[in-house]
């Protein structure tokens, strides 16, 4: 760790609502300005969370609408700034960064920050093989690589020969709510004669809302369900709770950048995942004292989960298990103060901008 503070350029897509855009967010806000000069390489400069930057930050936006036209434009940018480190995120873009390795300055230190089981998720890619090949590859390239969770780490070294020791695990932070206004605590989500599940996330395959339709069918009347965000699954999801006569039974909300105000309210939040790296919303709903149940799907879920403190875990895509499960924890005697207080303790952004410190400098 040296006394010099230290250029750090961070590159990221764009910063719409996602977990990824989120984390980036809070590093962004959060390192100490003492250590770090800080400049953020947005492809295209846009998203929900543009306004959360603090105004000492200089953004770059590459004005590219995929990862693919940002080649040059990535380049000259590196080679103009001229910075210590390098930290880029999300799959695709940190594959493109490393393979441009060559064209960069000698003396750069490299950082991945990966954000997904990534065996899992080159499954979902239109060429699974080809993807393979290319973290099998150029992955070893960087100088270190930040995991969510010891599963996504065990998941580069055991599939693709990463070497553990360029590995190192930082969990997502969660930031502790703001005090809502006394306007926004008045406001009712939720029929109170009900219990209510809360969802959080885009509406796409990853996320499982299909077998969470599922679920609540064979749940009783007094359940509903509602589900916070947007994405191109929106209509076939709606259809398919038409199909199976719940549509009465679930709310589709879209997008709610602040979504603690939902999680104060909610009974129980749900997460249907078939995989995760690290699902910041199962964070999120915890220290706002709301419990989770969560299937057990690949990924950090069931290093954040223990049964019967903060929610309990689910068989992978055990639908009937979910229902038993969701039936169960609706009665269950919670301790919303220990949920709360065991987010603060191992999840807190100072403790997790720490980490992010010690291993960028």
């Amino acid at each position: 760790m040296t006394d010099s503070k230290r250029k750090l350029v961070i590159i990221v897509p764009s910063l719409h609502g996602g977990g990824s855009e989120r984390v980036v967010t809070h590093i962004v806000n959060n390192l100490n300005r003492k250590k770090f000069e800080i400049i953020l390489i947005l492809l295209k400069k846009e998203g929900q969370y543009l306004e959360d930057l603090p105004n000492d930050i200089q953004c770059l936006d590459l004005k590219v609408s995929q990862a693919r036209y940002s080649i040059f434009k990535i380049i000259k940018s590196i080679r103009e700034i001229k910075p210590d480190v390098v930290l880029s995120t999300l799959s695709y873009l940190n594959i493109i960064l490393i393979i441009l390795k060559p064209f960069l300055p000698k003396n750069l230190i490299f950082f991945a920050r990966e954000s997904s089981i990534v065996s899992v998720n080159n499954q979902y890619e239109k060429y699974p093989k080809i993807y393979d090949y290319l973290y099998s590859q150029f992955y070893k390239k960087y100088n270190y690589i930040i995991c969510q969770s010891k599963y996504m780490r065990d998941d580069l070294v055991n599939n693709y020969n990463i070497d553990k020791e360029k590995t190192v695990v930082i969990n997502n932070p969660v930031k502790e709510p703001e005090i809502d206004l006394p306007s926004e605590k008045s406001e009712v989500f939720f029929d109170e004669n009900k219990i209510n599940l809360l969802a959080v996330g885009s509406l796409n395959p990853v996320k499982g809302y299909d077998l969470l339709i599922q679920v609540i069918a064979r749940l009783e009347k007094n359940y509903h369900l509602t589900i916070l965000g947007e994405g191109k699954e929106e209509n076939r999801l709606k259809a398919l709770a038409k199909k199976l006569n719940v549509e009465k039974k679930i709310s589709f909300l879209g997008f709610k950048k602040k979504p603690y105000r939902y999680m104060r309210q909610a009974d129980l939040f749900v997460l249907s995942s078939r995989y995760e790296g690290f699902p910041n919303v199962v964070l999120e709903a915890n220290i706002c004292g709301l419990p989770a149940v969560t299937f057990n799907c690949p990924g950090g879920v069931g290093e954040i989960i223990e049964d019967g403190i903060n929610g309990f875990l689910v068989e992978n895509g055990n639908i009937d298990e979910m229902v038993e499960t969701i039936r169960k924890s609706s009665s269950f005697k919670w301790k919303k103060d220990n949920i709360i207080q065991r987010m603060k303790d191992k999840y807190s952004i100072n403790n997790i901008i720490k980490l992010y410190e010690d291993v960028l400098s």
